[in-house]
């Protein structure tokens, strides 16, 4: 009896898992503008990984419709989070822009 209540769990387990990696998560304007702004940044500061900073903004937003990106691209919450970004990784030093690139891509 407590062999058939492991599998049964453990059956559920792998169809919960599997349903939700198919999940489409939401797009949230001021994310994709943090993505977005550190992955410019990031590609102007470390070039010769810019196809790899690309990668991971192509990550963040599969699955997701040209229509949606736009639409929250042309949003306030995206503006306010880019400046916002903009600003902070400007104001920052190389060393750290060097590690947080760095730190991005491997959390990728």
């Amino acid at each position: 009896m407590r062999a058939s209540f492991l599998a049964v769990a453990a059956s559920a387990v792998v169809v919960l898992v599997s349903t939700f990696a198919q999940t489409k998560l939401p797009l949230h304007p001021d994310e994709l503008a943090r993505y977005e702004a550190i992955t410019s940044y990031c590609q102007k500061a470390d070039p010769a990984s810019a196809s790899d900073y690309a990668a991971v903004l192509a990550t963040f937003t599969k699955g997701h419709s040209l229509g949606e990106i736009a639409g929250d691209r042309n949003s306030g919450k995206y503006h306010a989070a880019m400046t916002e970004a903009n600003i902070t990784l400007s104001n920052a030093s190389t060393d750290t822009v060097i590690k947080g690139c760095t730190e991005f891509l491997a959390d990728k």
